[in-house]
């Protein structure tokens, strides 16, 4: 069987119903990285040619969607809020919030085999991308891993964050401890 093999989980995702009071609630509460601040309008992004062929649950469209992205405690946090007068549309994160209320939307986590897993999703567990994009020219996709792990998970093309200034050296001294427990377990 074919494991999927992740090994660094580069950003989290946040839905909010309101970005603004979302990005004062992480101030408050935790404190953020004030440079690393961003923010982004999927109506420019589109326009602008940044997204390009979104498709959610198989079907492309155009989805309306604000986010932040900003660095807090080594990694990157993206938090999306509905485009006001798009709260009732149906996209992947105003259906989120519809479900679930506000939280943790999906994991960005690099994976070291990604077509092979890919496949594997595909061919072997019957996944479609729950959303799939290309973003500035690279592939995002995210799969609904809920029933089978409680997560959804996107298998995005680089690393982001604080953690794609790390060397491959540092990312490997960091995810070393699946080596290290084969080494443990005599698989090795």
């Amino acid at each position: 069987m074919t494991k999927l093999n992740m090994d660094l989980v580069c950003q989290v995702a946040v839905v909010v119903p309101d970005l603004k009071k979302g990005l004062e609630s992480f101030r408050r509460l935790f404190g953020i990285d004030e440079d690393s601040l961003s923010y982004s309008d999927s109506t420019d992004a589109y326009r602008e040619g940044r997204l390009k062929e979104v498709k959610y649950n198989g079907v492309e469209g155009e989805f309306h969607y604000e986010q932040y992205n900003f660095f807090m405690g080594g990694m990157d946090i993206e938090m999306f809020a509905p485009l006001k007068g798009y709260e009732d549309e149906v996209n992947p994160f105003t259906d989120f919030l519809r479900e679930n209320g506000p939280g943790i939307h999906h994991l960005n986590i690099r994976m070291v085999n990604r077509q092979e897993g890919i496949d594997y999703l595909k061919n072997e567990l019957g996944k479609i991308p729950l959303y799939d994009l290309y973003h500035l020219g690279r592939h995002c996709a995210y799969y609904d891993l809920r029933k089978e792990l409680g997560i959804i998970v996107e298998y995005g093309m680089r690393v982001v964050g604080p953690r794609a200034a790390m060397t491959e050296e540092e990312i490997e001294k960091l995810t070393a401890y699946g080596s290290k427990l084969d080494e443990i377990n005599g698989r090795r």
